[in-house]
């Protein structure tokens, strides 16, 4: 189902139905990530005329050793450090496994989302 909001002037929209898949743009720069993200890459321009794409917001080590990052609106997080200790919560479903291999499986999920559609 097609969303579109307006924040501040500028129209970000979710055109595949993920939750987490907003897209808008600023400045003629394309931006995607949560609505949350998008929103801050928007207040960002405004308030400061600098242009902070929305991934800057999302991956950003929180601990030492802890690190997220979004990736097509999912948060994927990795506690330990190591290369292949990553993990997400999918649908009540526990992904682990290295980085690569969830962004596959995310876009094979997505894909056949979309098609559905």
């Amino acid at each position: 189902m097609k969303k579109r909001i307006f924040h501040r002037g500028y129209t970000i929209e979710n055109k595949t139905g993920v939750t987490n898949e907003w897209i808008s743009s600023i400045k003629g720069n394309p931006v995607s990530g949560t609505l949350t993200e998008v929103k801050k890459s928007v207040d960002w321009w405004l308030d400061m005329s600098t242009f902070i794409p929305p991934q800057k917001f999302s991956s950003q080590t929180t601990q030492s050793g802890s690190t997220s990052e979004n990736y097509r609106g999912f948060i994927i997080r990795n506690d330990t450090g190591k290369s292949n200790e990553w993990y997400l919560v999918l649908r009540g479903q526990l992904l682990k496994g290295n980085a690569t291999s969830i962004k596959q499986y995310l876009d094979k999920v997505i894909e056949k989302q979309t098609k559905a559609q």
